[in-house]
């Protein structure tokens, strides 16, 4: 396994990508630019995808009964992950119900 900091470093970073891609996300929604929403949304889906794989190879290592220790730096890269994850639910929520608003009061 690569070193666990290696590791960390870019759980952090594709969990941080997945949120900044949100943003975006629903900047280009508010700007009615919907297929670039979609487009930053499914890349944000890519990134937590990236970050969770890499957090199932961390966990495998649990299982596998290596010597491993919890520290501040493996709680902040989950903890990351895990509020990527509830903003992607959120953001593709929101605009679920936005456009579903959209179609009501133009249809």
């Amino acid at each position: 396994m690569e070193k666990l900091e290696t590791l960390l470093m870019q759980m952090i970073s594709y969990s941080g990508d997945c949120k900044s891609l949100c943003i975006e996300a629903m900047n280009s929604f508010r700007d009615e630019d919907f297929n670039q929403a979609a487009s930053l949304l499914e890349e944000a889906e890519k990134s937590l995808l990236r970050a969770q794989r890499i957090h199932a190879q961390i966990l495998s290592t649990f299982v596998r009964n290596e010597e491993m220790k919890i520290n501040l730096f493996v709680v902040h890269a989950e903890d990351q992950m895990m509020s990527s994850e509830t903003i992607l639910s959120v953001v593709k929520g929101m605009l679920k119900i936005l456009d579903k608003k959209e179609v009501r009061d133009n249809g």
